[in-house]
């Protein structure tokens, strides 16, 4: 027969289980693997570095900013984007500033190895895919290799003129 402790310890685990099975799991979410510090994955892919891509550590940014970060990448399309950073972007925080842009200035992107990079999609160990396997299964996918997943400069590039500005005809004109 069990005693009113074990019951309760019983009880509780039931209740953590539930809970973590209720638990809503979101994309580019992960951790990493040496310490399981969360981190949000802004680029899976680094272009010319598959083996390394961009991530930000949400409990690092302010209240606000946390805030603002998270209702964007819960946000449905957030969850919808192939790469977090490229919808992040188009995002303000609530100061009015880029998101992606802030990220950036404020030094929070730091580049990391794909396989020090757990992705988190579900509860338990079958719910983690190591970063560098899963945009190999990716890859694999849509027929194209992994550096082929990197997110491209989409602008064209502007010609630079090679002719130098003659500074006696311009001050002659």
């Amino acid at each position: 027969m069990l005693n009113l402790y074990d019951k309760l310890v019983m009880d509780s685990a039931a209740i953590n289980a539930e809970a973590k099975a209720r638990r809503k799991y979101y994309k580019h979410i992960g951790e990493l693997k040496e310490d399981h510090a969360k981190v949000a994955i802004l680029f899976r892919t680094v272009p010319n570095e598959p083996e390394n891509c961009l991530v930000i550590g949400p409990k690092f940014l302010s209240d606000i900013q946390h805030n603002d970060f998270m209702k964007a990448l819960e946000s449905p399309e957030g969850q919808a984007s192939f790469e977090l950073g490229t919808y992040l972007a188009r995002q303000k925080f609530s100061d009015g500033t880029n998101m992606l842009a802030i990220l950036h200035a404020d030094n929070f992107i730091k580049k990391m190895k794909t396989k020090d990079i757990i992705v988190t999609y579900g509860p338990g160990d079958e719910g983690k895919i190591a970063l560098d396997k899963l945009n190999q299964m990716i890859a694999d996918e849509k027929g194209i290799s992994i550096s082929e997943l990197a997110v491209k400069d989409e602008k064209p590039k502007e010609k630079k003129s090679n002719k130098k500005a003659n500074a006696k005809e311009t001050a002659k004109n």
